[in-house]
């Protein structure tokens, strides 16, 4: 009975992979653009993608835990959470929402780092 129960409530791996996917793509594309435009940052772009991947995803799992905007990325913070409800809908206000979060993401993870590494080398 466990078992059954566990499998109607389960999401394909597409349905969780595609939010996962965008805020990735959106956190890169992001920080790319932020570097591109502050030169100041000074990151190779390999930093700038793996900065922007992690901040995507984590500017996304935290807009999910803010109860007024978990509808705006439909409640992704958790892969296991959003497998356990069942949530299979992926509309186009979740997919909008999920990118925006990752873009915003990767846009702050960049500036953070180059605000660390211009205070850490005394430029201003």
């Amino acid at each position: 009975m466990a078992r059954e129960q566990v499998g109607d409530a389960s999401m394909s791996g597409l349905e969780t992979a595609v939010p996962l996917l965008i805020e990735a793509l959106c956190g890169a594309g992001g920080a790319f653009a932020t570097a591109w435009f502050w030169r100041m940052a000074a990151l190779g772009w390999k930093s700038v993608a793996a900065a922007g991947v992690v901040g995507g995803l984590a500017l996304t799992q935290l807009a999910g835990q803010i109860p007024a905007l978990a509808n705006f990325v439909g409640n992704v913070e958790s892969a296991v959470d959003a497998t356990a409800r069942g949530v299979g809908s992926l509309t186009p206000g979740v997919l909008v929402g999920v990118g925006i979060a990752g873009l915003l993401g990767g846009i702050l993870s960049v500036c953070i780092i180059g605000l660390i590494r211009s205070v850490g080398s005394g430029r201003r």
